[in-house]
């Protein structure tokens, strides 16, 4: 069904009706334990659960919907070894035929708890937390990937016991799960609820670094770091401090957090996947190995931490009501995530200036490469903004190749420049009295709670934004959301700033990106993209061929630019020597524009509204 604004009882009492007749005694809470001794050596999970029951038809579910992930990503494919037994008899299970996450068996009289072991095979694939489990050194639990809950509940009232064995004596974990008792190498947690408990990720390792970035009181944030040698972890007391900051500056923005402590699980590896995953009161990130050890490293990556730190406000405490459902399996309605994930991506990055890890000259020519990017985008001739949030569970997974023409996930960035118009919408017509940070802190901060869930819908973004400015904010949603926009929001004229292209290159775009000149996404000579309509284009050139040379040279990304500049002046077609599978070709590309880069300059004798964005507000 489609989630409006039903409360969430409603909701549930409607799912229920569907699920079943299982019963599972609520009062009892889940044991969960996972074994991760060979989690670093054979890449698996042993897991056993009990699970108190009565006799009659039971549904066991494997979370599907994973939270933050908006998808259908539960790895079913990496669940193995089911067995359940009751009394120490093998109970039989069949799988839903219609439905692969779930399982059907019937409880005998006489067992009043099920025995259910499976194993979890680290085998990866495809993305998100589905390709994180270990390295050598350290790891992640995910705890969605390795139970089974009933039917019969919902995600706020199964609760569950977690235990946890880790690979051995020296390794070390943090999580934002409570009440943590050691014995050994097994952990034992406070009962929590199913939503708190998929919610909670841990990290674990041999090199783990943990840092009390903030406190007020008894409330902390910490900064935890494992990596796969002790030199990855070998992180400068200026950058911690940045992150200090950053805690300080989202308080400072919001008025309120919605967490009793804050945990920042970060892994820094070159075998364990990068990641990026929000939750309540800690996120799940992932980096390279030299992720805070290597600057410009840092620079490109800086809004990691930040983007999943904001969305403990906006997407953990505020939430879009399609996305919070009674379990894991019903399907989530994607439509708010440019309120979810687009205002995200721009505080985010504006988090990435103020807390200090970005330098403020570069923030210009930052809005000048995304702003450029899509109004050099093919696939908005067809498909609106909303488009790409409603199709969210498939474009997340979609090839590389052709996204311009087919769109990707523009809900983030996309999103990010149309929260930058409101934000500049909102400054010039309150004299800079007030802006977008007036919206987030009323909106998505309020009082200090601990982590609850507040839905909303469209129409509560709209009324906020019309206590702070009234304005016609539902025409200018259905402009830049609902409708075909062949050009995106410009947030930055009225606060100064134009868009200008030149033969230089910057620190978002570099030089071997030639998307505004020919035409071409191309790593390393590697063609993945070719827009349509563009000189490149009209050559021929399509996606999965190389680039082999260029006029009668080897190719380099340095070559291909001086191609460019010199048919400025020679008017010379440019010819590209191209490979696909096993064929040969040469290819003319008649272009003599120059090369193109963005860039974001000043306008002469206006205000600068733009920089005020990225203004901290504390020291």
């Amino acid at each position: 069904m489609h989630a409006t604004r039903l409360g969430v009882a409603a909701i549930a009492a409607a799912a229920f009706s569907l699920l079943g007749t299982a019963h599972a005694r609520a009062a009892e809470p889940i044991a969960l334990a996972i074994d991760a001794s060979q989690a670093a050596t054979q890449n698996v999970l042993f897991a056993h659960e009990t699970m108190p029951v009565k006799p009659g038809a039971l549904t066991l579910y494997y979370p599907k919907w994973i939270p933050g992930e908006h998808m259908p990503v539960g790895p079913i494919q990496n669940l193995s070894g089911i067995v359940i037994t009751g009394n120490g008899a093998v109970i039989p299970w069949r799988r839903d035929p219609r439905n692969m996450y779930a399982f059907e068996l019937t409880v005998p009289h006489g067992v009043s708890s099920l025995d259910i072991a499976m194993t979890y095979l680290g085998a990866t694939f495809g993305s998100y937390s589905s390709n994180r489990l270990a390295s050598a050194n350290m790891g992640t639990i995910i705890w969605d990937q390795t139970l089974l809950y009933p039917s019969t509940g919902t995600i706020q009232d199964t609760v569950f016991k977690p235990t946890l064995t880790l690979p051995g004596d020296d390794w070390k974990f943090a999580t934002a799960l409570t009440g943590a008792k050691r014995t050994g190498n097994t952990v034992t947690w406070d009962a929590v609820t199913l939503e708190h408990l998929i919610d909670s990720p841990l990290d674990m390792g041999v090199n783990y670094r943990r840092w009390d970035i903030w406190h007020d009181g008894d409330a902390h944030a910490y900064l935890n770091v494992f990596g796969d040698t002790p030199n990855d972890i070998d992180v400068s007391d200026k950058v911690v401090a940045h992150y200090g900051k950053l805690v300080r500056e989202m308080i400072a923005m919001y008025g309120a957090r919605h967490w009793r402590n804050y945990n920042f699980l970060l892994t820094v590896s070159d075998v364990i996947p990068g990641e990026g995953i929000e939750h309540h009161e800690s996120s799940d990130d992932g980096g390279p190995a030299d992720y805070l050890t290597n600057p410009k490293v840092l620079d490109r990556g800086a809004d990691l931490l930040s983007h999943e730190f904001n969305h403990s406000w906006d997407g953990k405490y505020r939430m879009p009501v399609g996305l919070y459902q009674p379990n894991l399996q019903m399907p989530y309605d994607d439509s708010l995530l440019w309120v979810y994930e687009g205002m995200t991506q721009y505080y985010g990055n504006v988090m990435s200036w103020r807390d200090g890890l970005r330098k403020p000259a570069e923030y210009p020519d930052h809005i000048a490469a995304v702003y450029a990017y899509y109004d050099n985008e093919p696939g908005r001739k067809w498909r609106p903004l909303l488009d790409t949030a409603v199709s969210g569970p498939f474009l997340y997974n979609a090839p590389r190749q052709y996204v311009a023409e087919r769109r990707s996930v523009d809900f983030y960035s996309e999103g990010e420049l149309m929260w930058l118009k409101v934000d500049s919408i909102i400054r010039e017509k309150t004299n800079n009295r007030e802006s977008l940070d007036t919206f987030a802190r009323e909106f998505f901060g309020g009082k200090t709670t601990g982590p609850i869930v507040k839905t909303y819908d469209r129409a509560d973004v709209i009324a906020g934004l019309q206590k702070v400015l009234p304005y016609d904010w539902a025409g200018f949603f259905k402009k830049w959301v609902d409708e075909i926009a062949i050009h995106p929001p410009n947030g930055f004229t009225a606060d100064g700033w134009k868009l200008v292209y030149t033969d230089k290159p910057s620190h978002w775009v570099p030089k071997s990106n030639v998307w505004y000149s020919l035409g071409i996404n191309a790593f390393h000579g590697q063609v993945v993209d070719v827009r349509q309509g563009s000189p490149a284009w009209k050559a021929g050139l399509g996606v999965n061929t190389t680039i082999v040379a260029v006029d009668g040279r080897k190719f380099s990304d340095d070559l291909l630019y001086d191609a460019i500049e010199n048919a400025k002046s020679s008017h010379q077609p440019i010819a590209l020597l191209v490979a696909h599978t096993d064929a040969y070709r040469t290819i003319s590309i008649d272009y003599d524009g120059g090369n193109r880069y963005p860039h974001l300059v000043r306008i002469p004798g206006t205000p600068d509204r733009l920089m005020d964005v990225i203004k901290p507000y504390t020291k």
